[in-house]
């Protein structure tokens, strides 16, 4: 990073719309990537999913734990 660019913030804050947009795409995203065979990149998107569907307090997100 160049000296004169200020760091990234340590935390960012989503209101609850801009989470469940962002959750939403996601999901789009992670099923897309499973219909074209693109297994590695969906681990790691599902990972993301599951992480923010708990930080707004809902259960797994369909696709259980093998991503489907």
């Amino acid at each position: 990073m160049p000296a004169n660019t200020p760091e990234p913030p340590e935390q960012i804050r989503y209101d609850l719309d801009e989470a469940l947009t962002l959750l939403g795409a996601l999901e789009d995203a992670r099923d897309a990537l499973i219909d074209s065979g693109h297994l590695a990149v969906v681990v790691g998107i599902e990972t993301e999913i599951r992480a923010l569907s708990r930080k707004l307090g809902f259960d797994d997100p369909a696709g259980g734990t093998d991503g489907r």
